[in-house]
């Protein structure tokens, strides 16, 4: 019966679609903190980049409404498209809480939590290009976003340490500390992402 209908690939176009949206977010998110005078205009691609994304969302949940035959199950393309969209939602955040707050300059450690989520975000996308094919390769991209999570979480825990042990204004440390741990949590959500491909591919090779 299942060869009589064909299956909808197009689940994986869109899947990588929103791979490269995290991906751009990502590097977005990074200029911001080395350009920073430049914020707000970043930032706004980073919005934009969220907005797309949604959209990307929004298009994954009618397909898998309308789609009789999927090419994963249908509870993995609704969790993978919700991990997704997680992802690129916390970019987002980061970005405009660097300039809700008023920040006046990213810290080194802000500026070294973005280079490990760009790197994250790039490990991420190319296990979602693995699920096309259930290519074995996913396994080493798995492996490098829970390794460079690990790194963030290290990171976190000397940035929090410093801004105890500093004497840096109240208001300052509650900022920096929201900041940190929502940097943090993209890595943790990139973790989740390569998680879920982990279990597709697991289940369907």
């Amino acid at each position: 019966m299942f060869r009589l209908f064909p299956r909808e690939e197009k689940f994986f176009d869109l899947f990588e679609h929103q791979g490269a949206n995290i991906v751009a977010a990502a590097r977005a998110l990074e200029t911001l903190t080395l350009d920073y005078p430049n914020a707000k205009t970043h930032a706004q691609a980073i919005e934009d980049l969220e907005h797309a994304g949604d959209t990307l969302t929004h298009e994954l949940v009618r397909r898998l409404n309308t789609t009789f035959i999927t090419p994963i199950d249908r509870e993995d393309i609704y969790a993978l498209s919700s991990r997704l969209d997680d992802v690129l939602d916390l970019i987002d955040a980061v970005a405009d809480r660097l300039l809700l707050y008023k920040i006046a300059a990213p810290t080194e450690g802000c500026m070294a939590m973005a280079k490990i989520i760009v790197r994250a975000a790039e490990e991420t996308d190319r296990a979602v290009h693995c699920l096309r094919d259930l290519s074995a390769f996913y396994h080493k991209h798995c492996v490098e976003v829970n390794r460079l999570e690990n790194e963030a979480d290290r990171l976190l825990r000397d940035q929090l340490a410093a801004l105890f042990e500093g004497r840096v204004d109240t208001i300052e440390v509650i900022k920096w500390k929201e900041l940190y741990e929502t940097m943090e949590e993209v890595t943790d959500r990139c973790e989740d992402v390569v998680n879920v491909i982990e279990g597709i591919v697991l289940k369907m090779a």
